[in-house]
This record gives C-alpha cells, structure tokens and sequence, in this order.
C-alpha cells in the first residue's frame, strides 16, 4: 500500500531537515534564473520599436473582443 512507503516525518524533524538541505542545489537553481534573466534581457534589447508594439495592438484588440460581449457593469478589462 502506498501509505505505508510514504516515511512519516514529525513537523520539527522535516524543518530540521530543510534547514541542513545542501546550499548547492540553491545556487545552481539561482545560477539557472540569471542565465535565463540574461537571455530575456538580450532578447529584448535586440527588439525593435515596432517588434514591441504588435503584441501591444493585439492585446488592445483581446481586451474590446473580450469586452464586446459583456455588459457594461462586467467589462474585463477597462
């Protein structure tokens, strides 16, 4: 039966154990996060002003084809 592999830790035994939980494991995942920041940065930086703007005029068209159907006191987005 399942419940009986699951190990049954006492709430002070598993923050015990989280507060001993190798900092490497922490500053790999931190290490993957700027290394994706990084290539959002680059990314961005290599857009044009128009590359911005279109996703900003179909989100503009989202928001009145969402709002279109609803009635005036329900609306979305304002």
């Amino acid at each position: 039966m399942l419940a009986d592999k699951i190990l049954r830790v006492s709430p002070e035994t598993f923050r015990n154990r989280l507060k001993s939980y190798p900092d490497w494991e922490k500053s790999y995942q931190s290490g993957l996060a700027v290394k994706f920041l990084e290539k959002r940065r680059q990314r961005l930086a290599q857009m044009t002003e128009v590359d911005i703007q279109n996703p900003e005029i179909a989100f503009e068209r989202f928001k009145v084809s969402i709002n279109s159907d609803r009635p005036d006191g329900a609306k979305l987005y304002l």
